[in-house]
């Protein structure tokens, strides 16, 4: 495993740094003779920028993606025509390699990523009829400012987006849709999740959240949609965590289970719990009125939160990601002018 983290962090270390030059455009499209026909290929191709952009034509795209550079936005043309599709067992990966680094669909392990307008999809689950652990995403140790839009991000197991940087991961996901099991959403370090809808293959928790490194970091979810199976749960945690979650919608099927924190027979595997229980609702709706999904701040208090935005304060004026993307669309207009992409209009 530390071999596999020299290796990763020797790749980030020989990628261009973070700038705030114009970005470079690189093109993906299996039926144009200039274009890159691979994803990959693009990512590589890409190394010699400081800021790249990668348009990908509509089409299946059956591979798996490592991503070791910064400053990268992978742009489909919309989740429905742009897929990127894996089977991968997370269990199988392991018996011959020593990290996860290569058990997701998409391997992060640089900063400042967007992900836009694309289907990821890791479907190892139905065609071997498992629940088990097969990440759509992984992001590794040193990999923050993570922004998901307009994707459709699904696995047939556990842990289908898992971000993990529990130093100062902070991410962003807005209009997108979440499928999978066990644990689905499992952000370690701070996440902001607005306007999706969430799907649980399973009996299970659909969010998790690791905060014990830092108070601050927190899970919030807002304007967003859950359902899935019969008694699907809501939420859990092995780590001290923090939830917030605002004016959401949850499903007749949502089990009468509050989130709830992980506890084994064997107390040596259980984590401290620092921060104490900090599971925060306002506003939501559920068509069974669970006591422990009522609000239980005040207006004032979120009031607090969502002004000036609810981003601001999760992320505390360090990291401004609907600008980034604001940012990113103006990019994208001079290509559907000059007639050379099409991608779907960000919702902004």
């Amino acid at each position: 495993m530390i071999a596999c983290a020299h290796l990763v962090t020797a790749a980030i270390a020989a990628t261009p740094p973070i700038g705030t030059e114009s970005s470079n455009i690189l093109y993906v499209d299996k039926k144009q003779p200039t274009a890159f026909k691979t994803i990959q290929s693009a990512i590589d191709a890409s190394s010699q920028f400081k800021s790249v952009i990668i348009l990908i034509a509509p089409g299946l795209y059956q591979e798996k993606l490592y991503i070791t550079r910064n400053n990268l936005s992978l742009v489909g043309s919309s989740l429905s025509d742009t897929r990127i599709e894996y089977a991968q067992l997370r269990n199988n990966w392991r018996e011959n390699h020593d990290s996860d680094w290569g058990a997701a669909v998409i391997n992060i392990a640089g900063s400042d990523i967007n992900i836009v307008n694309l289907s990821v999809t890791n479907n190892y689950g139905r065609l071997h009829n498992t629940h088990d652990h097969q990440f759509a995403i992984r992001g590794f140790e040193n990999a923050t400012r993570i922004i998901l839009h307009q994707c459709d991000i699904t696995a047939d197991g556990a842990d289908t987006l898992s971000l993990w940087n529990k130093e100062n991961g902070l991410y962003y996901h807005s209009y997108c849709s979440f499928t999978g099991a066990t644990d689905m959403v499992c952000p370690r370090g701070t996440a902001l999740i607005e306007h999706s809808t969430f799907f649980n293959l399973k009996q299970t928790a659909t969010l998790w959240h690791d905060g014990e490194l830092d108070s601050e970091q927190k899970l919030v979810v807002a304007s967003s949609t859950f359902d899935g199976v019969e008694n699907f749960w809501l939420g859990r945690h092995h780590y001290d965590a923090q939830f917030y979650l605002f004016n959401n919608q949850f499903s007749e099927r949502m089990a009468d289970k509050a989130i709830f924190k992980k506890t084994y027979d064997d107390v040596s595997r259980n984590r401290a719990n620092y921060y104490g229980a900090r599971y925060y609702f306002y506003a939501n709706q559920s068509p069974i009125k669970f006591p422990w999904l009522a609000t239980n701040i005040t207006q004032a208090q979120h009031t607090q939160f969502t002004e000036p935005s609810l981003e601001q304060w999760v992320f505390k004026g360090n990291w401004q990601p609907t600008k980034v993307l604001a940012e990113l669309q103006k990019e994208l207009q001079k290509e559907t002018q000059n007639h050379k992409f099409t991608s779907e209009p960000f919702k902004l």
